[in-house]
């Protein structure tokens, strides 16, 4: 994903998914004027699948001048997977 307007829909769809998104629990391992690194959760209902997405990110932020030049996060896609999976009907 590159450029403001796709992280834009990116999060607008993802917020739009999960309206109680929102990062918790933030510690920053790493904290200079050009770069961050922390390790931050989430838990919250997704109310398409009435699942609870429970998640741990681990992220790290590069920026110059002002502008983000590299944000690479990692997380549990199997986690992921299960919370946003459709339901199967019974």
């Amino acid at each position: 994903m590159k450029g403001p307007a796709a992280i834009e829909g990116f999060i607008g769809s993802l917020l739009g998914k999960v309206p109680d998104f929102k990062f918790r629990n933030v510690r920053f391992l790493i904290d200079t004027p050009d770069q961050v690194f922390a390790e931050y959760s989430v838990e919250a209902l997704v109310p398409a699948t009435g699942r609870i997405y429970r998640q741990m990110y681990a992220g790290r932020l590069v920026a110059k001048d002002g502008k983000i030049q590299l944000l690479r996060e990692s997380l549990d896609t199997v986690a992921a997977a299960k919370a946003f999976a459709p339901v199967e009907a019974a």
